[in-house]
Formats: C-alpha cells, sequence, structure tokens
C-alpha cells in the first residue's frame, strides 16, 4: 500500500529572528535563547558535552567557524603610536621576528619614526648603544634631529657594528697602529674622540692628533718627568717628578697655576668640577679646591695615613681611594676626608688603580690584579698572568685591561677572571693605558703609544650584505623597505 505523500518542508526565513543559517529543532532554539543567561563553567560544560559528541567532520566545520574569532590582530585596532611603544618593548631579534608575523605588523615596523624611537630607546638603556652613537654621530653625521634620515637602515647599521665589535674582542681581532713620541719614555696619557694627551721623561706634555698622528702641540714648564696628567675641554692638569703639579690652559697652552705642596714627586691625580686630588711620593692625598673668586686651586686636606709612597688616587663624589706601596687600599670620604675603611690582600705594593661604583680594580708588584668589593671590603677575583708588575688596570661592564713591566697588555672578562687575549707590541715596560668600546691605547717605555682598534670594518661580503638583505639581525630582512 502506498504511502501518502509527505508534508514539504518548511522554508527557512531569513527575516525570522530565531534564524540562524538553517532548521534548528525546537529544543535548540530554546537552548540558544537561554544560553547567554547561563553561568560561565555551565556553558563551557555545556559545549565540552557537545563538541565530544559531535563527529569528526562536524568538528572540522566548527573548528572552521571558530578560527576567524581567535585570531584577531590587535594590531588592526590600535593607534599607530601606541603599536610603536609596544613593539619599541622588544629585543632586537624579536623585532625582527615581529616583522613576519603578518602584513600589517611588516607594515608598522617599516617607518622610520618608530627606528628613530627605538634607537633613541636603545640609548636611553645601553651604554653601548649611547657611546656608539655618540661616535657615529661624529664620524657620519648621525643628528638625532634629522627628519631625512633613513632610521631603519640606521638601526640595522648600529646593530652590525655591535655586532662586529662584540666578535673583535672575543676573538681578539683589532688593527695596530703606533706613534713615536720621541720623549724618552711616555709615562702618562688620555684621549678623546680627536688627540691623545702625553706625559714623558723629557719633561713635555704633548697633545696628538688621534687620526693623523701629528704633533699638535708641546707644552713646557715642568723641570722632571711628566708622570701624570689628566684633562677636559678647558684645562690640562699635570704631575711631575718636580713635585708640582701645574694647571693649563688647554686652547692656548699657558701655565695657569703652579701648586708646590707636596714634597717629592707627584705620582698621580684626578679632578672633577672643582675639587682636585693629588698623591705623591711624600706618603700624602692631597684634597684641593678651585675657589670661586679666583679660579685658583688651595689645599683643602692634607691625608697622611700611608706609610710609603702614594701610587695612585681616584675619587667621587661618595669616596676618594687610594693606593700605596705599604700594600693598602685606603677609602676616604669625599665630603669629610674621613677614612672610612682599608682593604688588604696585595703582597706586595699597589702601583695603580681604578674605583667606580661598588667595585676597586688593583694592579701590584706581586703580579697579580684584583677586584674587590666596597660594600662587603673583600677581594672578588684574583688574577694571575702577569710576569711582573702590573703598572697600569682600567675596566668597564665587561672587562679588565691590564698592562705590565712584562711589556704586555692583557684582557679579562670582569665576571670570571679568565684571561681572553694577551696583547703583544711594546718593547718594554707599559706605563699606561686607557681604553673605550672601540680600541685600548697605551703608552710605554718603549716611547711609543700602541693604539689597538677593535673597532668594526667591512669587508666586502659584509657589505653586500648590508646592500641586499640586512644581514643576521634575526628577521630584519623581512621588513618592508619603505
Amino acid at each position: 500500500m502506498d504511502e501518502p505523500p509527505s508534508a514539504p518542508r518548511a522554508e527557512a526565513d531569513p527575516e525570522d529572528p530565531e534564524y540562524s543559517g538553517t532548521l534548528l529543532p525546537v529544543a535548540a532554539q530554546e537552548v540558544i535563547r537561554t544560553f547567554p543567561t547561563w553561568s560561565s563553567p555551565q556553558r563551557t560544560a555545556y559545549l565540552q558535552t557537545l563538541v565530544n559528541s559531535m563527529s569528526l567532520a562536524d568538528q572540522v566545520s566548527l573548528a572552521n567557524v571558530l578560527e576567524p574569532h581567535l585570531r584577531r590582530d590587535f594590531f588592526c585596532m590600535l593607534p599607530e603610536e601606541l603599536c610603536w611603544k609596544i613593539l619599541s618593548c622588544l629585543d632586537d631579534q624579536s623585532l625582527g621576528r615581529a616583522a613576519q608575523v603578518n602584513r600589517s605588523w611588516n607594515l608598522v615596523l617599516s617607518n622610520g619614526f618608530f627606528w628613530k624611537r627605538v634607537i633613541n630607546l636603545r640609548q636611553r638603556d645601553s651604554w653601548r648603544w649611547r657611546e656608539l652613537c655618540r661616535k657615529r654621530e661624529a664620524q657620519l653625521q648621525l643628528k638625532m634631529d634629522n627628519p631625512t634620515m633613513p632610521w631603519r637602515l640606521k638601526f640595522v647599521q648600529l646593530k652590525r657594528d655591535l655586532m662586529l665589535l662584540d666578535k673583535n674582542w672575543q676573538q681578539g681581532n683589532y688593527r695596530e697602529s703606533s706613534i713615536p713620541c720621541n720623549g724618552n719614555g711616555i709615562y702618562c696619557l688620555q684621549y678623546d674622540d680627536r688627540k691623545i694627551i702625553t706625559g714623558s721623561r723629557d719633561n713635555a706634555i704633548k697633545i696628538w692628533d688621534l687620526e693623523t698622528h701629528e704633533n699638535l702641540a708641546v707644552l713646557s714648564g715642568h723641570q722632571g718627568s711628566v708622570l701624570c696628567l689628566q684633562f677636559d675641554g678647558e684645562k690640562i692638569i699635570s704631575g711631575s717628578s718636580d713635585a708640582t703639579v701645574k694647571v693649563w690652559d688647554i686652547h692656548t697652552g699657558e701655565c695657569l697655576q703652579t701648586l708646590t705642596e707636596h714634597t717629592m714627586s707627584v705620582l698621580h691625580l684626578r679632578f672633577l668640577g672643582d675639587m682636585l686630588v693629588t698623591c705623591s711620593k711624600d706618603k700624602s692625598v692631597m684634597l684641593w679646591q678651585r675657589m670661586p673668586d679666583t679660579g685658583l686651586y688651595e689645599v683643602m686636606h692634607d691625608l697622611k695615613e700611608h706609610r710609603a709612597a702614594v701610587n695612585v688616587v681616584e675619587f667621587d663624589e661618595q669616596y676618594i681611594v687610594s693606593a700605596s706601596g705599604d700594600r693598602t687600599i685606603r677609602i676616604w670620604n669625599t665630603q669629610t676626608a674621613e677614612e672610612v675603611a682599608t682593604l688588604k690582600g696585595h703582597n706586595r705594593g699597589i702601583a695603580c688603580l681604578q674605583y667606580r661604583g661598588n667595585t676597586i680594580v688593583t694592579g701590584s708588584s706581586d703580579q697579580t690584579v684584583r677586584k674587590w668589593n666596597i660594600a662587603e671590603g673583600t677581594c672578588e677575583l684574583k688574577l694571575e698572568g702577569h710576569q711582573e708588575l702590573v703598572r697600569c688596570v682600567r675596566f668597564n661592564e665587561r672587562y679588565i685591561i691590564s698592562g705590565s713591566y712584562d711589556k704586555s697588555v692583557r684582557i679579562w672578562n670582569i665576571e670570571t677572571g679568565q684571561l681572553l687575549h694577551t696583547l703583544q707590541g711594546h718593547q718594554n715596560r707599559v706605563f699606561r693605558l686607557q681604553f673605550d668600546m672601540f680600541k685600548i691605547i697605551s703608552s710605554s717605555q718603549d716611547d711609543q703609544i700602541r693604539i689597538w682598534d677593535f673597532g668594526p670594518l667591512c669587508d666586502a661580503d659584509e657589505e653586500d650584505q648590508m646592500d641586499s638583505g640586512w644581514g643576521d639581525l634575526g628577521g630584519m630582512a623581512n621588513v618592508s623597505k619603505v
């Protein structure tokens, strides 16, 4: 017997408020209506049960529906300035990866003003970026207020330079040059971006062009070897074996004042603002103040706690630190001139030191370099390797660099004390050195200034990388070049 024809199915009405793209059972429509009123745990439990009851094909269909809702790009919804602020918090490698997320992220990262912002932030947070930008501004006219500067490219160039600098210091790659000084031995030096100023055994202070190595000026007046000096933009102050300290006009070379209170050789000095500290073979440390009315220095304190020649002194607003042939390091309060601590540990006299923050690094006749913690009053590292007296030391956040009567300059890891490199080139005792993130400059009894330049040099392959694709900078090659 034939079955009666089935009733035609009702067509879905898109205008019906209950319409959801397909016909649903009445019970399902009731769930949809009340679902928003359920608690979050109830909704979650219901959906988990529903998904578990679905076929694999239905689960795939559901995933396709959900995916666009779960892949929202919040950058598309934010102002560009806010996007810059977020991205500028990333490290350099993460910035390179961010450019690969999608077109909108890449577009944000292609804006030159974003990279100017990043360079400014890197300078604020890193001494290495500050020093590199300062150097490059002088060399390449990298002016931070230049509206036409290709900032993205500049960022990559600066980052590349930092990478090459690190590589050169780690591997001991440098270019070496020297300046013959005709001074019978160079006891002291200081340099800046343009010049080197030296003091020598021939009683003279000499000024040299850092780039051309030309002797620009000679200052005469001391009656003995010039053993120590320091300069700034206005003056040079020097100390000599003639027991005097002289203040010179750096522009004219005129001697402005001669200080005669020491009775034996002036071995070291430092000035900061209007305060000058000197030390001498006469076992004293003297504190001087420049008078505002006359501009001349006058002695304020004469510290005589050391029992042998005071070979070196450094200071800041908090402490004066001196070291002596009596094997001690003495720490004084800068404001009151009262002694606050004495550090002992070297087995022979101390020839040199540098003080900064909570750290002192010293070199001694016992052939060791030591790193000290001021707050703890302890020796943290003892560096062994030199074969004779350690005559000069300097340090920064990464390295300790020492020079010795064994004719070598040595580079050490400041955290571990590991000897990284030994630089050979001087033919006699190394007397003094200074360094920055690009180079070491040292002087010696061999009458030579030696320059050990670790600065980056592009070879042909590296230049090609810069021109064609950004080099190995963690994804930067994918940033749109606009």
